[in-house]
């Protein structure tokens, strides 16, 4: 199966679910997690529709002092701008904050909406590439969170070599973490239950 054909069918997949109830089983996990001393400066995204809410976790992270960006679309990537209210409506219906200039501080983790992942914890995103050339240009490595409201997974390699990979993957039934180097396929770490699952 190709990139293209597995990307169609998680949409279709996502399209049936209820978004609003199983988002909020995966806001849990993500405030869980995100909420931990180590991450102190945090790039989340401004959520669409069939993508996991992010308005609680932002409200619930800046009052706990983390400093919270997101993206601003800037060509064919994006820039890193702090998070701000009011939020304005772009292109593809993406809400960002008004215009500022680039925060060049480093992140400590980033959570990114994915469509899918495949076997090697690597992201099928929504086709544009704005997060693979995001991480491609940082001179430093932040961990990663991929987070969608249904599993949608490949147990075959149907990504690319640009394509970004995750250290966690968090869904309304599924917690997984991958070790540091650890390069085993996701079907081999049991990636598959209904259930939380953590390796260590």
């Amino acid at each position: 199966m190709k990139k293209a054909e597995f990307r169609n069918r998680c949409k279709k997949m996502l399209n049936k679910k209820n978004s609003y109830l199983l988002s909020k089983k995966i806001e849990k996990e993500l405030l869980e997690e995100l909420s931990k001393k180590e991450y102190k400066n945090i790039l989340l995204y401004v959520s669409m529709d069939n993508e996991v809410d992010t308005k609680k976790i932002i409200k619930v992270l800046k009052a706990k002092n983390k400093q919270i960006f997101v993206p601003f679309m800037q060509g064919l990537s994006f820039k890193m701008v702090k998070y701000s209210l009011p939020l304005k409506k772009k292109k593809f219906n993406i809400y960002e904050p008004k215009n500022k200039n680039k925060i060049k501080q480093k992140i400590d983790i980033a959570v990114v909406p994915i469509i899918g992942i495949d076997k090697n914890f690597k992201r099928v995103g929504f086709g544009k590439g704005m997060y693979d050339r995001f991480f491609d240009k940082l001179k430093y490595k932040p961990k990663i969170i991929f987070t969608q409201i249904y599993p949608c997974i490949s147990y075959k390699n149907v990504t690319d070599k640009y394509d970004i990979k995750a250290n966690f993957y968090i869904t309304y039934n599924l917690v997984c973490k991958r070790r540091k180097n650890d390069y085993r396929s996701v079907s081999r770490l049991g990636c598959i239950s209904h259930s939380r699952v953590f390796f260590s």
